[in-house]
């Protein structure tokens, strides 16, 4: 490798380290920021966890891990188009050898949020358009639903789905559009001020499955649209001291035929539907500050869907984060949440689940370096998959987060 290239990943891979001059004599210091400058911006990024399981008397160990290389290019720093922005994003999923974390435990509200089938795809790819002033945009391309809809500040600091994703959409819609496996999508966004955002989507409602489509290349011809709509209110609450609070809302539409969870007609065929949907809200709300962002947060999120087509008839969450708890530990974070999803009352009939399942979730996010975390975690898994045959799980694991 010539020395002109050990350089250049050098600065890629370790920003503000490196400090060596090329053959002209520039300074390749912070070179990167130097292309941000001009538009060019890039972001590795890695997560691994180690997770630990414990269900009645077994115990086993596994682990997962992902990494994603995101470029973006501002058409606009670059001199080339007023509010142009391209995105791309490669993504590796690895670990996960069997059993995996989910077969493990059993459970519907997957204890981590990073588990995958093993591959390298193309993750995101999309170019969106803002106009007048920014308060009009539109996104298109291959894009991850929960990039924008459905988010939790406060929520996705957890390691569970459940507290960034919220299970009665994405497990009624079968996992589609979000990780790992995002879909073509276009969508449109309108901030026509500082307090109002309203967001929406059209995304391939029926895509192909992992094993048809593990790169991300191939996405069939399948029918469907799933489309989503989501209000969001900014606002700050002046007898609590300005205390910062966003408040969303949004409602879901699925035009994919689905089949009734247990009904059939009179020639033993599953009784269909021409859609599925769905509405969810969430709500961020700071408590107390101490300084700056330091300080308790609370947050709640809760969605549902019909219970004649859906796994789920309605699902919670909720939290509550410290942020700074110790002194001198100011970015660390602590966290407790638990989420609870409720099985379909016409499906519980027909299979003789119990009526949910409950994890419990507690955190604690060490900040080493401004761009490097570990965060141990322990979830409890409290009738897994609504199974009562399924044993509960406990399960440990240690999350270690770390952006190039």
């Amino acid at each position: 490798m010539n020395k002109k290239l050990s350089v250049l990943l050098s600065v890629l891979l370790f920003p503000g380290i490196v400090n060596a001059a090329s053959d002209g004599g520039l300074l390749l210091k912070n070179q990167r920021e130097a292309w941000a400058m001009k538009g060019l911006s890039f972001d590795p990024h890695l997560i691994e966890d180690y997770v630990s399981v414990l269900k009645g008397t077994t115990h086993k160990d596994t682990w997962l891990g992902k990494f994603d290389f995101i470029t973006e290019m501002d058409l606009e720093k670059a001199g080339i188009l007023k509010g142009g922005l391209i995105h791309f994003d490669v993504l590796n999923t690895h670990g996960g050898l069997k059993p995996t974390a989910d077969q493990m435990v059993g459970d519907l509200q997957t204890v981590s949020d990073i588990e995958a089938t093993r591959s390298t795809r193309i993750y995101e790819a999309w170019y969106q358009q803002s106009i007048l002033d920014n308060k009009l945009s539109v996104k298109f391309g291959v894009i991850d639903l929960n990039s924008e809809f459905l988010v939790s500040d406060s929520g996705g600091l957890y390691i569970n789905s459940a507290l960034n994703m919220i299970p009665s959409m994405w497990i009624n819609n079968q996992g589609e559009a979000i990780y790992p496996e995002p879909v073509p999508a276009v969508r449109l966004k309108y901030s026509p001020n500082e307090k109002f955002d309203v967001l929406v989507g059209f995304f391939q409602g029926n895509p192909l499955g992992n094993d048809d489509n593990p790169h991300s290349t191939h996405f069939g011809t399948r029918h469907g649209l799933l489309s989503i709509e989501e209000g969001q209110y900014h606002y700050k609450i002046s007898w609590m001291g300005q205390m910062e609070g966003t408040l969303k809302a949004g409602f879901w539409l699925n035009s994919t035929h689905v089949q009734d969870v247990s009904a059939i007609d009179i020639e033993s065929n599953p009784v269909m539907y021409k859609n599925n949907y769905g509405a969810y809200a969430i709500w961020d709300q700071a408590i107390f500050r101490v300084k700056d962002d330091q300080g308790l947060n609370i947050f709640l999120l809760g969605g549902g869907s019909p219970q004649n087509r859906n796994t789920l008839e309605h699902s919670i969450g909720g939290g509550l984060n410290y942020t700074g708890l110790i002194p001198r530990r100011e970015k660390d974070i602590l966290g407790f949440a638990l989420t609870s999803a409720s099985l379909s009352n016409k499906l519980r009939a027909s299979t003789g689940q119990d009526r949910c399942e409950t994890i419990y979730e507690g955190m604690y996010q060490i900040h080493i370096h401004q761009s490097i975390y570990l965060q141990p975690d322990i979830q409890y898994v409290f009738h897994p998959n609504g199974d009562p045959n399924i044993a509960n799980a406990t399960v440990f694991m240690l999350r270690t987060d770390v952006h190039f």
